[in-house]
């Protein structure tokens, strides 16, 4: 399963466990440079860009991963380590760490340290000044210090300084909405140095939806789930549970679905429906699982991952389940950032519009469409 031919490149900041780059790149991208500061994040990369090669797959095969906090790295040194002067990458992508914005923490805005990293999204966007970028946080960042912050962001996303200047398109977007099995909300914000508008997203095909028969319908956790193996098999990787007392196994049995689990404050899934968003927690905690439709568990992280459009080949290296599950959480859904960047690619760059099916396949997402 080749990659689509084309030239277009990319760098990517707070590349975390890789979603946002198996997205672009299935959109016909190529990714130059990917950095994180989490070393497990790194060796997820690290290790996938050996397995991608093994399956003749194109995933990360041009990347140079760098393990750095993204505070030290300038984009000279970018530049200089993918031999490209300013204003040649075609796609700066990233997402800062988010949890500073996020409804679900303490809303501290740009008064948490975490806040000011989009700062440094900012600074490497004015020193590589790419042909456009993308940009992807939590939809709390609209509305934190009553929406001055956003309001602040796209203002120095369209002119981050003197004679550079971006057409910026933003967007909220429920990666339910395009194929993807899970109600998650994020902000998405596109710009052009061309100074070319992006109206809207359409990302689910005729070719995708004619399956159902009557239209797009959204992919649900049965679709998501769909002949996964059981619990402890050798493969796929992460798939690997939590141990439950009898007690808290019981408790989960007499959960119906959508319902909430009153000690764990975890939500039983909904084989009918999509499912709820997968999110990071601490480093600790390892995010919210949410309990399995049908067992009386918790999710392992391979289902999550599974809901989050990952491939089943795609490892998350860890030392403890907790880091598979944070990397899992903080990831961009490779699905929805393919359907994105397919957008950027036919609207920005004049190419060929991929079709859905085609992302399907090479991302292996082809089972959230099997017949009914």
């Amino acid at each position: 399963m080749a990659n689509v031919e084309s030239n277009l490149t990319a760098v990517s900041l707070f590349s975390g466990a890789g979603g946002f780059d198996l997205g672009i790149e299935a959109a016909g991208f190529t990714t130059l440079f990917a950095t994180d500061i989490d070393s497990a994040c790194c060796e997820t990369l690290r290790s996938n860009k050996k397995r991608a090669s093994e399956r003749n797959r194109p995933f990360l095969q041009s990347a140079q991963i760098v393990e750095r906090c993204i505070r030290d790295l300038t984009a000279d040194e970018i530049l200089s380590s993918i031999d490209m002067q300013p204003g040649e990458v075609d796609l700066l992508i990233g997402g800062p760490p988010c949890q500073t914005f996020s409804v679900i923490g303490r809303r501290n805005g740009k008064n948490d340290p975490r806040g000011e990293l989009v700062d440094d999204y900012l600074r490497i966007l004015e020193g590589i000044r790419p042909k456009a970028f993308l940009f992807e946080n939590v939809k709390g960042l609209k509305t934190i210090d009553n929406g001055s912050v956003y309001d602040e962001l796209i203002c120095k996303m369209g002119s981050p300084t003197d004679g550079l200047r971006y057409e910026v398109s933003p967007f909220c977007l429920n990666a339910a909405d395009f194929g993807v099995p899970q109600n998650r909300e994020r902000i998405f914000i596109i710009g052009s140095a061309a100074g070319i508008r992006i109206d809207s997203i359409s990302g689910i095909s005729e070719q995708a939806t004619s399956q159902n028969g009557n239209g797009f319908k959204p992919r649900t956790v049965a679709d998501a789930l769909r002949d996964l193996p059981v619990v402890e098999s050798a493969y796929p990787p992460n798939h690997h549970g939590r141990k439950h007392s009898t007690r808290i196994a019981e408790r989960y049995a007499n959960l119906k679905p959508g319902e909430r689990d009153p000690m764990t404050r975890i939500n039983k899934l909904d084989l009918s429906k999509p499912g709820y968003t997968i999110v990071s927690g601490s480093a600790d905690s390892g995010g919210k699982g949410h309990i399995h439709p049908t067992e009386p568990r918790e999710v392992t992280p391979r289902e999550s991952a599974r809901i989050q459009t990952f491939p089943d080949w795609w490892e998350f290296k860890s030392m403890k389940a907790a880091d598979a599950r944070r990397q899992i959480g903080n990831a961009v859904p490779p699905l929805l950032a393919a359907v994105i960047t397919t957008e950027i690619r036919s609207t920005i760059f004049g190419e060929a519009k991929l079709n859905y099916c085609y992302i399907l396949k090479e991302l292996d997402q082809t089972h959230l469409y099997v017949q009914r």
